[in-house]
């Protein structure tokens, strides 16, 4: 039940960003009599947005280098997934994010893409990694580490 009010709460919102939109458009606020504004077809939002992947939790810093690169890439998937989802959920104008994942310390890019809103969730049957791809974000990982994206990969100009 409570899931119904926040999806219509998150519609109102579109709704009245939508207005703000078309209220910006209107030309009769400068002092024009007629009221035939600027008619608006579409519009969309886009946000971009990039962070650094968190490190494995200090109690994992014990393990093997091949475990401790393999929990990176989960973690940094997990995480990833989990911030997308937040983000839609509660900026409701926001149709599309670029995302940029960077790696602590290197810099480098690990994960990158465009999200779209409109696109439909990913399978869940499907592994993280797949539904991540799904998604729009693209990387490069056989699992176990990542491999940098180059800049041309990249969605967020530095």
């Amino acid at each position: 039940m409570l899931q119904f009010f926040a999806k219509i709460l998150a519609r109102l919102a579109a709704l009245k960003y939508r207005r703000r939109i078309e209220e910006a458009l209107a030309l009769h606020h400068r002092g024009e009599v007629r009221r035939d504004g600027l008619k608006l077809i579409s519009w969309s939002t886009r946000l971009e947005v990039e962070w650094y992947a968190r490190d494995i939790h200090p109690w994992d810093r014990a393990d093997p280098d091949g475990k401790r690169a393999s929990l990176f890439v989960h973690q940094s998937m997990v995480d990833t997934e989990g911030a997308i989802g937040r983000l839609f959920r509660l900026l409701p104008e926001i149709d599309v994010i670029a995302v940029t994942i960077r790696e602590q310390g290197s810099n480098n890019v690990i994960m990158a893409g465009m999200v779209h809103r409109s696109a439909p969730i990913p399978d869940t049957n499907l592994s993280l990694g797949m539904q991540l791809r799904q998604r729009g974000l693209k990387y490069y990982s056989d699992g176990f580490r990542f491999e940098p994206l180059t800049s041309i990969d990249e969605p967020c100009s530095s």
